[in-house]
């Protein structure tokens, strides 16, 4: 068992490491932002980008996943044939809609109530069509990418395009100082550029002829994806359109500021992730099902102490360092730090849930899914509706946990039902008082400590939890494991 878990360590880093190195770099944009967009301004940026992560899933039509049903390796044209289709049905209708948006810019910036700005916002909406246009025809290149499993290709354009973007941000924003104004024109550019980096798949694969047979067939096929795709999304950001119409722009700017800087745990979910399913598929017989992935979830869970205590008892101290432009986050929004612990534990519960979904793919009950993340979707606009009135971005970060702890909660109903497991449970609570245990101890203690003191006193308190839990509550196999590993570093 201990070979197999380290050999879903090992995939993690391997599948998750382009993703990974991408984020982060997006991630910088961040503390760059904090020190050169005032509050509302950042608050326009998430709010708009939030908008046009809802566009893209109206303007791909389901038409990637209609794609990968439709694509066949054995038959070039038929490949032809269904890229063709579905490239030029996201074209034509993506760009006669952005068309419209451009032509009525400021109408429709007043519309989304982005106002802060004398003037401008509405070339700046425009902008932000374009950027949710050019990402649109990416789509189905990149589908293209996917099923030829052309994956360091696919991982090489996609970074590309990140990098292209943090530099333009750095020469638009920080050299040139163009504000809000700079982030959208960064964004554009980048947008083209992945169109032009995709060109090839384009050019190998989009033909002249158009069949609204196929189309028909397709979109029968994708549209009623775009349901389950919207309610992921909403999971994610319906907060900001919410807070923005609720609160203002200046409150999604603070919200903003801080979420981003979970990113630690993020980053680990996200490497989980993109290992997990086909470790999952790999180990899929009952037997050793049953016993590996309760193991799997407990690891997790204290890999996920460690990223909990580290990001939220040290945060604050990061936040300080010299940066490009003054501090690493402008001390304005130091005052929204404590919402960091909250959305660090919205992510843990999402962690959950995607290692839940194991006997729901291999019972292949697929449908469950949607159930589970558009309950919590509803709930997450419910809640985000009752509760940044009354407190702001605090109701949006306690509203991100409800939403991810629903969705794991339902799905664990179902999928024990599907797939019966006996996960180990009292071991997980365990962990998750002691954690929290910790955090409010170490927080107590180091209160009125000087900084240097209270940093390493809390670099301590990081691996207290662990210290525990190895010392009274690992099993015979464990121990062992942990004595061959000791010894191994002993002999290095």
């Amino acid at each position: 068992m201990i070979g197999k878990l380290r050999s879903l360590t090992s995939d993690t880093l391997v599948y998750g490491m382009s993703t990974i190195v991408g984020r982060f770099l997006t991630f910088l944009l961040t503390p760059i932002y904090t020190n050169y967009l005032t509050k509302a301004e950042l608050g326009e940026t998430a709010y708009l980008y939030s908008l046009i992560a809802f566009v893209n899933i109206l303007y791909g039509f389901g038409l990637d996943s209609a794609f990968f049903k439709f694509y066949n390796k054995e038959n070039r044209a038929t490949t032809e044939h269904v890229f063709s289709v579905a490239f030029t049905m996201i074209l034509a209708v993506s760009g006669c809609i952005t068309l419209l948006i451009t032509m009525t810019n400021t109408t429709c910036a007043s519309l989304l109530d982005v106002w802060s700005r004398k003037a401008g916002m509405g070339d700046i909406v425009a902008i932000a069509a374009w950027i949710a246009f050019y990402d649109a025809l990416t789509v189905i290149p990149y589908a293209a990418l996917r099923m030829a499993r052309k994956a360091r290709r696919f991982a090489m354009t996609k970074f590309a395009v990140i990098v292209v973007n943090v530099i333009a941000n750095l020469v638009l924003v920080v050299g040139m100082k163009q504000g809000i104004m700079g982030v959208f024109i960064a964004g554009m550019i980048s947008s083209i550029v992945g169109v032009f980096l995709v060109a090839p798949e384009i050019a190998q694969f989009l033909r002249t002829r158009f069949d609204t047979s196929l189309l028909r067939e397709m979109l029968a096929f994708g549209l009623p994806t775009i349901p389950s795709g919207f309610a992921a999304m909403m999971l994610q950001v319906i907060d900001r359109p919410i807070m923005q119409l609720m609160a203002g722009a200046d409150e999604v700017g603070m919200y903003q500021a801080n979420f981003r800087l979970a990113l630690p745990m993020m980053m680990m979910v996200t490497m989980f992730e993109y290992a997990w399913k086909p470790f999952f598929l790999s180990h899929s017989s009952g037997k050793e099902a049953r016993t590996l992935f309760p193991r799997v979830l407990t690891y997790f869970t204290v890999a996920c102490s460690l990223v909990f205590l580290s990001t939220s008892l040290l945060m604050e101290y990061v936040v300080r360092m010299p940066f490009v432009g003054g501090r690493f986050i402008n001390p304005i929004y130091w005052s929204g730090l404590g919402i960091i612990p909250i959305i660090l534990l919205a992510y843990f519960c999402l962690g959950i849930y995607t290692n839940l979904t194991a006997g729901i793919y291999i019972r292949k009950r697929t449908k469950y899914l949607p159930i589970a993340t558009g309950v919590a979707a509803g709930v997450k606009v419910v809640l985000n509706l009752a509760l940044i009135p009354l407190i702001g971005m605090w109701g949006a970060a306690w509203a991100t946990v409800a939403a991810y702890g629903i969705s794991a909660f339902l799905l664990c109903r179902m999928a024990v039902k599907i797939f019966p497991i006996q996960y180990e449970w009292r071991r997980m609570l365990i962990l998750i008082a002691l954690t929290a245990t910790t955090f409010v101890v170490a927080n107590w203690l180091t209160l009125s400590l000087s900084i240097s003191v209270a940093i390493a006193l809390r670099i301590l308190f990081v691996f207290v939890p662990l210290i525990i839990f190895a010392l009274l509550f690992l099993d015979d196999d464990e121990r062992n494991a942990l004595v061959r590993l000791s010894g191994k570093v002993r002999r290095i």
